[in-house]
């Protein structure tokens, strides 16, 4: 069940803008609240407060809001009228449908005197009021009311009241004696099912709780807002028993162990507005780790081009943790991505010297620069000779019909023939044989001149002058 809290006050008071220092109204009700608690010390000037329709056992914690003028914990658990001595303001007070019993109206009555300012008294719903004496004789012992249950207190009914209060006194005893035997009969018997009791009233707003806060859960879960679990980061070894290797971050990096014979040296390319003090290098006889506790972050703040000497305990990596809880972003940076328990861990070649080891940052791109002194130097590793280009394939200057390729080097083309290596039955005519040809000797005769060409022979005419 939720509780009373500042948290929960500043954010019922959103019309105020969250001050509650001069917070005259809030609206608390259906919050299956069950204790006044928190609104004396935060709200001093209270003037409305509306606590109807929760489960509150009890009228407390508020005795001390001289300015209040309106209480309202109608539908709650309260059996007797108390704790608002106190309230010299208070001119309105609603128990509506709660558990003040006759056995307690004579307290609660009392308790009633000291608030003279009390005009309107609404009683409605408790058991008190089967008591057919009741209202006569709340009128009787407060002579400030003007109204009860919503119904106006005339002149002639107080005067009334008062003649008969005597008879009234010996009335409500007699009525709390018999109050008393009945509940002490009803008490070894089973309460009936769906009567309005308290226990009944908690079980139903527990089962309100639990459907609001499912409902709020599956609200958060659809906006993406539901608060993840806490992410382990991983150790510096796996599953197997090996120095894991991973890069979270993603960020570029070279692992230098061969140009220099002495050491190794590792750059990570962390975001350039990262601040230093993020990052804690820790080295070790046989690996190097980068941490970032978080109680180191109190004692230390270094500039970003801060010069760092590290020291350690036992395995071949290198480990980089970024914390984004302890980041400083200037504004004009702040759109800057930093990632949050990001690992990036190598294995190392060789074992290293933690006190001699150095971890600096560059002022320009923010890159992290770890020099690692080797315990047994090194011979330099020569490179090995550059491998030839390989060249594209040209194409062959043989004539079409050959295929083939050039070497590239202007010498001559090595063409493969392909002709013949397969021949298809189907397009392939047989060869016929020699006995069946025979030669033919054939003659031409010549063609006679046809009519046209006769008539090519005629000169042409000549035209007249």
């Amino acid at each position: 069940m939720p509780q009373l809290t500042e948290e929960l006050i500043r954010k019922r008071a959103e019309h105020n803008e969250g001050v509650l220092s001069d917070l005259e109204e809030i609206a608390l009700h259906q919050q299956e609240i069950e204790k006044i608690e928190s609104i004396e010390a935060c709200c001093r000037h209270i003037k409305i407060l509306l606590l109807q329709n929760n489960i509150i056992p009890k009228m407390e914690g508020l005795n001390k809001l001289k300015e209040l003028e309106y209480l309202n914990l109608a539908l709650n658990n309260i059996s007797k009228i108390e704790g608002i001595e106190g309230c010299e303001s208070l001119r309105k007070l609603d128990l509506t449908v709660n558990f003040v019993s006759v056995e307690e109206l004579e307290e609660s009555v009392y308790n009633l005197k000291a608030n003279m300012m009390l005009e309107d008294l609404y009683l409605t719903g408790n058991p008190c009021v089967d008591w057919s004496g009741c209202r006569a004789y709340v009128i009787a012992h407060l002579p400030q009311l003007k109204q009860l249950d919503a119904k106006l207190v005339l002149p002639r009914e107080r005067i009334k009241a008062r003649q008969q209060l005597p008879r009234l006194q010996q009335d409500l005893e007699v009525a709390i004696e018999e109050a008393r035997r009945k509940r002490l009969a009803a008490a070894g018997e089973p309460v009936s099912e769906g009567a309005y009791t308290k226990e009944s009233r908690n079980e139903m707003y527990l089962e309100l709780a639990e459907q609001k806060a499912e409902k709020e859960r599956n609200e958060k879960r659809r906006m993406g807002m539901e608060p993840k679990e806490l992410r382990t980061v991983p150790g510096v070894y796996n599953a197997r028993g090996e120095i894991r290797q991973c890069n979270e971050g993603k960020y570029n990096f070279d692992l230098d162990d061969w140009t220099y014979p002495d050491k190794i040296v590792f750059e990570l390319g962390v975001p350039k507005y990262l601040d230093t003090t993020a990052l804690d290098v820790d080295v070790n006889p046989l690996y190097v780790r980068v941490v970032r506790p978080l109680e180191r972050f109190v004692q230390a703040h270094l500039e970003s081009n801060s010069f760092i000497v590290l020291n350690g305990a036992q395995v071949v990596c290198v480990c980089v943790h970024l914390f984004q809880d302890s980041l400083f972003i200037p504004k004009h940076m702040q759109h800057t991505e930093v990632v949050k328990d990001k690992v990036t861990q190598l294995k190392l070649s060789a074992e290293v010297k933690p006190d001699a080891s150095k971890v600096q940052r560059s002022r320009t791109t923010g890159l992290l620069h770890i020099d690692m002194p080797l315990v047994e130097p090194h011979q330099v590793k020569e490179r090995k000779a550059p491998e030839p280009e390989l060249q594209p394939l040209k194409p062959s200057m043989d004539p079409p019909g050959r295929l083939g390729y050039s070497t590239g080097d202007g010498g001559p083309s090595k063409t493969v023939s392909i002709q013949g290596i397969y021949k298809d039955p189907k397009r392939v005519a047989p060869k016929k044989q020699d006995t069946l040809l025979r030669e033919v000797k054939t003659t031409r005769a010549t063609p006679k001149a046809t009519e046209e060409e006769e008539e090519d022979e005629i000169p042409p005419l000549e035209c007249r002058k």
